[in-house]
């Protein structure tokens, strides 16, 4: 009886030990399981961006439809960060060091052109995408697009993807267009050249000119947003590389007085003489107070022409938009600027740049790119999505001229981009400010001139020599020695 009781007892503490072990491994489990969902929702991967207004607002809902749909498959989300301006995110990138990646401070992805990533690629900060995407994927890419993207001294791997891309094109208020063709005969093939601008725009203030009964007040009718463009696509049109890199990956510059003076007659002369201005912060804002009528802009900037020219609180009037083709110098090749940053994804933990290359697979797939990029207002990046059928879709849907023209422009030009080099950034900002701050100044002086009782043609005369001319040129040489030495 007795050791049938302490069987029993002993049946009893096996029970006991046995459900005490299937608790603390149910505990267990639940732990880890916990501690594996609550890894799964802090699997936000962040992503940098410079975009803004149109752009901005089209990018968040592109991201929300990802987290909300492929990104729940994958068990990720996106999160968009915008540390400012184009500025600000490229000063945040290139502060980035190795502490940074060790102490995992940084973004998984950001919006980067060639420059600055040309930068932290030689801190093998940036990751080879061309190891993530099969060659079928990469075929179809437009191919100028994603070459833009190959870093290297052989131009190998692939640092940025591209998503969304752009052109400059010519913008026009037609309203007023229409007023002074009408009285001038002027035709818009006039515009189709450097030169042809030029002489309209000597036209348009002559006739501006003579609506007052005081002389030598005619307005100006073209402005330019980015000069360094202006330097870069213009001396190609006329068969030069200002920037250029050699077999060994190094910068190389080439400036020929020749095509430089051809690029000061045709903006800075105009300039002085009143035909061109620079007034506002940028040349849609000068287009908006009736200041000028055209300028040159990014096709992705469409939206920011404005509807109405407004000269004060009572007077104001609706316009309407010409776009056209960037004026091309005469003789010429048929080149245009290829714009808009891509996306680069930066180096860190394996599987966090897996779930980036599966955002970034997603967002340029057939469907999402075209929906995205249209909606940013900018071009599809794809082979497939870069046709006429796109305009076909954009008009479906009410889209604007400018993505049909920019279409057109891209599928009949050589696309230009400025070469990922040492120094590139900085000589980008030489010739987009050498050039117009000169320009303005000089203006000043003339109508300081001309209020003082010098005629307009000697107050022309003393800025519009050659002495003027190399004084400017040896200046932006010396600047440009500055970044060889």
């Amino acid at each position: 009886m007795k050791r049938r009781y302490l069987r029993y007892i002993g049946f009893l503490l096996i029970c006991i030990l046995f459900l005490l072990s299937c608790k603390r491994k149910n505990e267990e489990q639940v732990k880890e399981e916990s501690s594996y969902n609550k890894a799964k929702e802090n699997r936000e991967l962040s992503i940098w961006s410079y975009y803004s207004g149109a752009q901005l607002e089209a990018f968040k809902k592109t991201i929300d439809e990802f987290n909300e749909g492929r990104g729940r498959e994958l068990d990720f989300s996106v999160r968009l960060m915008n540390p400012g301006s184009f500025e600000d995110v490229e000063n945040n990138l290139l502060a980035l060091t190795d502490k940074n990646f060790t102490q995992e401070d940084y973004p998984d992805m950001a919006f980067m052109y060639a420059d600055i990533a040309w930068v932290l690629d030689r801190k093998h900060y940036l990751v080879d995408l061309s190891r993530y995407f099969t060659q079928e994927e990469l075929d179809a890419f437009v191919p100028e697009f994603l070459n833009e993207g190959r870093l290297g001294k052989k131009d190998e791997g692939i640092k940025i993807l591209p998503v969304g891309k752009s052109t400059e094109l010519f913008f026009l208020n037609g309203t007023d267009w229409k007023k002074f063709a009408d009285a001038t005969g002027t035709k818009l093939t006039e515009l189709e050249t450097r030169e042809g601008l030029m002489e309209v725009a000597k036209k348009y203030y002559e006739y501006t000119d003579a609506l007052t009964p005081e002389k030598n007040d005619g307005k100006p009718f073209f402005g330019m947003d980015d000069f360094a463009n202006y330097f870069l696509v213009g001396a190609k049109q006329m068969g030069v590389d200002l920037i250029s890199k050699d077999s060994s990956g190094n910068a190389s510059y080439n400036f020929p007085k020749p095509i430089l003076r051809k690029l000061w007659d045709n903006y800075y002369v105009p300039y002085i003489k009143g035909y061109f201005a620079s007034i506002g912060r940028y040349r849609s804002d000068d287009v908006r107070t009736g200041e000028i009528l055209s300028y040159v802009g990014s096709s992705a900037g469409y939206s920011y022409f404005p509807r109405d020219v407004i000269l004060s609180d009572e007077v104001h009037y609706s316009i309407d938009c010409i776009v056209l083709p960037c004026p091309q110098f005469v003789k010429g090749e048929r080149f245009a600027m290829q714009q808009g940053a891509g996306i680069s994804v930066l180096n860190g933990n394996e599987e966090r740049v897996k779930d980036s290359v599966e955002f970034l697979r997603w967002l340029t797939g057939k469907e999402e790119n075209c929906k995205f990029a249209m909606s940013a207002e900018y071009l599809p990046v794809r082979v497939d999505g870069f046709t006429i059928q796109t305009i076909d879709i954009l008009k479906g849907r009410g889209s604007d001229p400018a993505m049909e023209e920019a279409l057109n422009v891209m599928n009949s030009h050589t696309l230009y981009t400025t070469p990922a080099v040492a120094n590139s950034k900085n000589v980008r900002n030489i010739l987009e400010n050498s050039l117009p701050e000169k320009a303005e100044k000089d203006r000043k002086e003339v109508e300081t001139a001309m209020a003082s009782g010098l005629s307009y043609e000697d107050a022309i005369g003393e800025f519009n020599t050659e002495e003027n001319f190399n004084l400017w040129y040896d200046a932006l040489l010396a600047e440009m020695n500055q970044l060889q030495d």
